[in-house]
């Protein structure tokens, strides 16, 4: 007979990360077929480091006063696997947005320059087209996994019951639930960033249970035609100062004993 240890413990060893991403968000419609077309060449320019990639074709719905109607987009992306054929790397370009996702975190000095070397390389294709990202994010996903009966499991072992970022109703919920929140704050450097984050447990199968925690760092233009977003500078600072919320939100929300668990703050892991 299978037992269970009762306990909640992060998707991984050492730490809880499963993705991380980068994203650049674009006006609607503003990264035109032929601008798509310009990113194409980094299929070859970015072989060594993403050696398969895939096109694919994305459906819009717009509602007419008389009838819905499809509008066919083109995006591609550029992946990176590990072994066992799971994506390690990922670079997905569509008509509205690109994005950088890492799926095998080590840790933030050695994750964020491979980010920069690849924004350095699509910002290169936007060059003379008139074209810049209206906004950039930053999104971490954090895991954990319950193994055991659900009369055992109380997510108080996981979770501060004075956190400021969880609904209280979550404590008394049984083992699945979700506490969805966002807000807007000043960061110093930045101006208003939005933070949102999302935390939701689900079972799996039976008695296994996935604890997420979803967290969005979100910067917009904050003054028409600004074009910050297109120097690395403030992209590097937009992604330190995002870096250290998530580790603040996180030391909020986790138990002392989780966050020694992950090495939380330790600067190995973060």
């Amino acid at each position: 007979m299978q037992t269970f240890n009762n306990q909640f413990n992060p998707i991984h060893n050492a730490h809880a990360i499963v993705e991380v991403i980068v994203f650049f968000g674009f006006p609607q419609g503003e990264l035109g077929p032929h601008i798509v077309d310009r990113f194409l060449e980094l299929k070859t320019e970015l072989s060594e480091d993403f050696p398969s990639n895939n096109l694919f074709q994305m459906f819009e719905v717009k509602i007419s006063e008389d009838y819905p109607s499809l509008h066919p987009k083109v995006g591609f992306e550029l992946r990176r696997l590990k072994i066992d054929d799971s994506i390690e790397w990922l670079i997905r370009i569509t008509p509205d947005s690109i994005s950088i996702h890492c799926l095998d975190y080590s840790r933030w000095n050695h994750v964020y320059p491979m980010v920069e070397k690849y924004s350095e390389s699509i910002f290169e294709k936007l060059k003379g087209v008139g074209v810049s990202p209206s906004s950039i994010g930053l999104k971490y996903v954090d895991q954990f996994v319950f193994r055991g009966e659900p009369k055992d499991y109380d997510i108080a072992n996981l979770f501060k019951r004075d956190s400021s970022v969880l609904h209280t109703r979550s404590f008394s919920s049984g083992c699945q639930w979700h506490s969805h929140s966002g807000w807007f704050e000043k960061i110093e450097g930045l101006g208003e960033v939005l933070s949102q984050i999302n935390i939701d447990s689900v079972i799996q199968e039976p008695q296994r249970y996935i604890i997420s925690i979803d967290h969005t760092g979100t910067y917009h233009n904050q003054i028409e035609g600004e074009n910050l977003l297109c120097d690395s500078t403030f992209r590097a600072l937009f992604a330190d100062r995002i870096h250290e919320l998530n580790k603040s939100l996180l030391s909020d929300l986790l138990t002392d004993k989780m966050q020694r668990r992950i090495n939380l703050g330790s600067e190995d892991m973060t």
